[in-house]
């Protein structure tokens, strides 16, 4: 299984290789606040399970959400409220939702590219993304 921040480095790994350097510090920007909003809130959308495992492997591992989880926990709550609200008071403002939420789609195309979410979590992710592509 691919962690979410194994994901998270594959793709800007990717994207340095063939973005000019002023654009890939958008993706890096965006992708480093995103991780630091899913390590900040991640559990309060835990199932018990998820719960059980974060907190073993956290207490006995020193292992965060990203190390933990895979792409296929990220979730449309979790991007909504990332948008809404973390990338507004902590990422720089409205200006940067539409860069993050591009960013952001960019990321979940190449995730399910990659295999590491499947298409329905694609779908719903994506249509979550193009909402805020449209307003900013």
């Amino acid at each position: 299984m691919t962690t979410i921040n194994e994901a998270f480095r594959m793709f800007l790994d990717e994207q340095e290789a063939s973005l000019k350097p002023d654009v890939f510090l958008d993706f890096e920007d965006a992708i480093l606040l995103y991780e630091e909003f899913l390590e900040f809130s991640a559990e309060d959308s835990f199932s018990e399970e998820d719960r059980e495992l974060y907190n073993a492997r956290q207490e006995h591992e020193n292992k965060s959400y990203c190390d933990i989880f895979g792409p296929e926990h990220l979730t449309p709550s979790g991007i909504k409220d990332f948008l809404d609200n973390y990338v507004v008071e902590v990422g720089g403002g409205k200006k940067f939702v539409g860069t993050a939420a591009r960013i952001l789609a960019k990321f979940f195309e190449w995730v399910q590219e990659k295999g590491f979410i499947d298409e329905k979590a694609f779908e719903v992710n994506s249509e979550v993304l193009r909402r805020y592509k449209k307003r900013f």
